[in-house]
Parts: structure tokens; C-alpha cells; sequence
């Protein structure tokens, strides 16, 4: 399996776990899950502009 994949499935697997185990209500738990996957994101999104900024070339395979 590719590495891409095994992260794919290791994150879908970890926001199941919260729905099916946060004690939340469906629609709360989706809700709640949202709001911290855009915020992870926000953060490695502000990661990737800061080594843009800055030029640092990036390793082969790493591009989006």
C-alpha cells in the first residue's frame, strides 16, 4: 500500500472512531470533527505558505 493511502485510511479511521465514540450526537459529532479538521488544516496549510515564503525547495514526491 501505497504511503499516501495508509494516511487516507489512518485519518478515515480515526474520524470514524470519534463519531462512534465521541458519546456526541451524530450531527454534533460531524459538526464538532469539522471544525477541527479545517483548524489542522489551517495549521499545515500556514506550514506549507511559511517554507514557500521562505524557498526551501521540496523533496521529490512531495509536491501537491
Amino acid at each position: 500500500m501505497q504511503p499516501r493511502g495508509q494516511l487516507w485510511f489512518a485519518l478515515e479511521r480515526v474520524c470514524q472512531d470519534f463519531r462512534d465514540f465521541s458519546g456526541l450526537p451524530e450531527r454534533q459529532a460531524l459538526e464538532t470533527l469539522i471544525i477541527v479538521l479545517r483548524n489542522m488544516l489551517a495549521e499545515q496549510q500556514a506550514d506549507l505558505d511559511r517554507l514557500l515564503e521562505t524557498g526551501k525547495p521540496q523533496p521529490p514526491g512531495e509536491g501537491v
